[in-house]
């Protein structure tokens, strides 16, 4: 008993920057589009803006992923990328709060706008970043071991009470004349003093629990390195070969897109279900205060402030957030549990379980929209968070644990590369999601003129999510039944 909580202990303590990173999620964008907003930046600006990051995410993850593979730092091979991406989100949380401040000082409002932009598309960026090396590591961890599922778990459960947090940190005290507030200038800049300070910490903590063990052999046999003895100089901080280095993976991002897509069909499956899921998730996160704000609540937007209809969306907005904050303690309570239901029914049912449920709640509330149901349906959709953050990821564990298996049908060029190269590929899905939301969300809602659509997108993103995890492999026996059908 005494191991068996060491060990859980050891985990959390490992997962303890996943915690740190979501929290400044949370909390840093609750604040951020207010802060862009308040610097004169129209809501389109804004729209692009915060799109940024999850495209350069797109673009630079396969690159991260294949060169962590290959890295040969004294510090490991997953660390020097943490460190250099956590330093990148530590910069973000200084430029956000003091981006006005410190365009002012430069020469006014367009480069306090432009400062404050940079920041919050760093932090945007670096957060998408920093999950890849992350899975990887833990991977690396725990993978072959009795704690390889449940690694994913507590990354899961860590994910969650974080952004649990983050809701609650950027909602207490939002009076001005507090002590924190008034020392640092402001309560916003007193929230992102917290998030520096935790973000640090969390780090400090996981630097120290990884205790990576230095390889002489990369873990892909791709012919993608960054210099010509294989070593990954840009994770031993020396100047000039920093510059070669960047160089060099800069030329590496072309390859590493084309390698993403040139993926095992198991991961392939698996990245197509992890699309749709997370499609389903997103489209009702990142839209479900407009859906409350003027469907559950009949408020307007761009009503004048202090009208009685600009309160009621105001109303709806925080009812949404609380609705938000449900999900992520629901979600933290699910990863708890979520073991015990793989091992009852199966990974592929618990994800089109989670998803079911998922559905249900976003088709209640299309018939019935009142703030009750908000608050009830929005529990339902922690499970699906939770599932969403952890199975498919301990899944991509458990194929390369078994490569000679899951792998066997492949051609040697395609399963070759390592594990952080597809954690990677596998989280290239969920900005793909991001992405195709805020192209066509928008113009969808503006052709049917009802937010209603938002919940309705999802409600139908979830179904197909259902079916799509019907088609993922888990076991040997379905790969080969998958083979024998394409034989016939």
């Amino acid at each position: 008993m005494d191991a068996s909580i060491s060990a859980l202990w050891r985990l959390l303590l490992l997962n303890s920057l996943v915690f740190g990173i979501e929290v400044c999620v949370a909390a840093g964008f609750n604040l951020a589009p207010a802060l862009l907003l308040k610097s004169g930046m129209e809501r389109s600006q804004m729209s692009l803006v915060l799109g940024v990051g999850p495209f350069l995410a797109l673009i630079l993850v396969p690159a991260i992923g294949v060169t962590s593979d290959q890295c040969r730092s004294s510090l490991g091979r997953r660390r020097p990328f943490i460190l250099i991406l956590s330093f990148g989100i530590c910069l973000s949380l200084l430029l956000i709060p003091y981006g006005e401040l410190i365009g002012n000082a430069l020469g006014g409002k367009p480069y306090a706008m432009l400062i404050l932009t940079i920041g919050v598309v760093l932090l945007d960026c670096c957060t998408e970043l920093c999950w890849a090396p992350m899975e990887a590591l833990i991977s690396d961890a725990y993978g072959n071991t009795d704690l390889s599922e449940r690694s994913f778990l507590v990354y899961s459960f860590m994910m969650n009470a974080g952004g649990s947090v983050g809701y609650l940190l950027a909602a207490i005290d939002s009076r001005e004349n507090s002590f924190l507030a008034e020392w640092v200038g402001g309560q916003e800049q007193a929230v992102f003093l917290l998030l520096f300070l935790l973000l640090v910490f969390s780090l400090g903590v996981t630097a120290f629990k990884a205790k990576e063990k230095v390889s002489e052999e990369s873990d892909s046999p791709q012919n993608l390195t960054l210099t010509q003895n294989r070593r990954c100089r840009i994770c031993d901080f020396v100047p000039r070969t920093c510059i070669q280095s960047v160089l060099a993976f800069t030329r590496l991002i072309p390859k590493c897109l084309q390698n993403s897509m040139e993926i095992p069909s198991v991961l392939r499956r698996l990245q197509v279900a992890h699309f749709f899921m997370w499609a389903a998730l997103l489209c009702y996160i990142e839209f479900f205060s407009d859906f409350v704000g003027e469907a559950v609540y009949p408020g307007r937007p761009h009503a004048v402030v202090g009208s009685e209809e600009r309160k009621l969306f105001d109303q709806g907005v925080r009812m949404a957030s609380f609705g938000l904050l449900i999900q992520c303690v629901t979600a933290t309570v699910s990863s708890m549990f979520l073991e015990i239901v793989v091992k009852r029914i199966g990974e592929r049912k618990t994800l089109q379980l989670s998803m079911a449920i998922f559905t249900v709640g976003m088709t209640v509330l299309v018939i019935v929209r009142t703030p009750l149901m908000v608050v009830m349906m929005s529990s339902l959709t922690g499970l699906a968070s939770a599932a969403a953050n952890s199975i498919p990821f301990a899944l991509v564990g458990t194929y390369h644990e078994q490569r000679e298996i899951f792998f066997a049908f492949d051609s040697p060029a395609t399963e070759s590369s390592g594990v952080g190269a597809h954690m990677a590929a596998l989280n290239t899905s969920y900005y793909l999601a991001q992405i195709m939301l805020s192209v066509f969300m928008g113009y969808i809602v503006h052709i049917t003129r009802s937010v209603t659509t938002y919940i309705t997108c999802a409600a139908l993103l979830g179904m197909v999510a259902c079916f799509t995890l019907s088609r993922i492999v888990v076991t040997e026996e379905e790969l080969q039944t998958i083979q024998n059908d394409r034989a016939s």
